[in-house]
């Protein structure tokens, strides 16, 4: 299967140093909300569009079919998805895998070869660009929690389709949409499995990593007012974790991380995963020594479709009988 390499993402979850250290030498004893607001804004402040390099289309799968969707989302932006399906799969599909995809080079294009393996195993696929990404409306990312924000309301329009109506609803989501699936299961208990590939469990996390990584441990100063920021403009979106949002469902979930990690360290999320439920008997976990952000490549720099048809099969035991 002819694959491409999904570039982690870099300009999308780096905290830049100049940003940081504004907001350390603004700390007096309070720093206003209106500054902090400046702070927060000036580190989401860019579109992702996915490189031509990096994006798939229609003619590199001859027998993928796709439909295009559009529905809103939190704030009325128009948000682009796309319903996948593959000729020659059975008709009676499994169930809906709702994919949400990572954060820096742009929607969900990159991932194709993911939505035709997927495809070919029995199942529908509905894949979107977040806000502020390729096709979807947005003139910037805004934050983190706008991730969780688009997947809530990309399952609720996905799951009023007459053709998924009923069907098992799966969660599949790498890096911010890995952090998306597991957070989002606090307003969609009813997922029957969740797979998150190099996640973590909360959004503000990776603001106080990149910003230490940045500034040191002065910028841990600057937490609880990136946080108020962060909850004033997301509300619930912004309150909730991916520890609390598994609590709050009883669906299957698969938690796969690369142990070299350094854009999303593997203690951020899976770490605390295996904490909560590694005696949970809902719960595979599977952890890569040699792998760093690029969990869905292998040692040779392809696709890793031994890991997909681990996904397909956990997703089988998920709704099959």
């Amino acid at each position: 299967m002819r694959s491409k390499i999904k570039k982690s993402p870099k300009r999308g979850l780096k905290i830049t140093v100049a940003a940081i250290l504004s907001g350390i030498l603004l700390l007096g004893v309070i720093l206003p909300l209106p500054l902090s607001s400046v702070i927060y804004d000036s580190i989401f402040d860019f579109r992702c569009t996915t490189a031509e390099a990096d994006a798939f289309s229609l003619a590199n799968f001859p027998d993928l079919t796709r439909q295009r969707h559009t529905f809103p989302s939190n704030n009325g932006q128009t948000l682009v998805g796309y319903l996948y399906a593959r000729e020659g799969a059975p008709e009676e599909k499994k169930g809906v895998i709702v994919f949400a995809h990572g954060l820096g080079g742009g929607g969900q294009t990159g991932y194709m070869d993911i939505f035709h393996y997927m495809a070919g195993q029995g199942y529908y696929v509905f894949a979107y660009d977040a806000t502020g990404n390729d096709e979807s409306e947005g003139e910037v990312i805004g934050g983190l929690p706008q991730g969780i924000a688009d997947l809530d309301h990309a399952i609720d329009y996905a799951c009023a389709l007459e053709v998924l109506r009923g069907l098992p609803l799966l969660l599949m989501g790498y890096s911010w949409g890995a952090l998306s699936v597991t957070n989002v299961l606090c307003f969609h208990p009813e997922a029957t499995a969740v797979v998150s590939l190099a996640g973590w469990d909360r959004a503000i996390d990776m603001i106080e990593y990149r910003g230490t990584e940045a500034a040191g441990e002065f910028a841990r100063l600057t937490m609880p007012l990136m946080e108020r920021q962060e909850r004033k403009r997301y509300g619930k979106y912004a309150a909730c974790s991916g520890i609390e949002g598994l609590a709050a469902s009883d669906c299957a979930a698969m938690i796969v991380h690369g142990a070299r990690d350094t854009v999303i360290p593997i203690s951020y999320g899976y770490e605390r995963y295996y904490a909560a439920y590694c005696n949970d008997s809902r719960f595979v976990f599977k952890s890569y020594e040699e792998r760093g952000h690029a969990i869905l490549t292998d040692e040779s720099g392809e696709r890793d479709v031994a890991l997909l048809a681990e996904i397909a099969a956990f997703f089988d035991r998920s709704v099959l009988p």
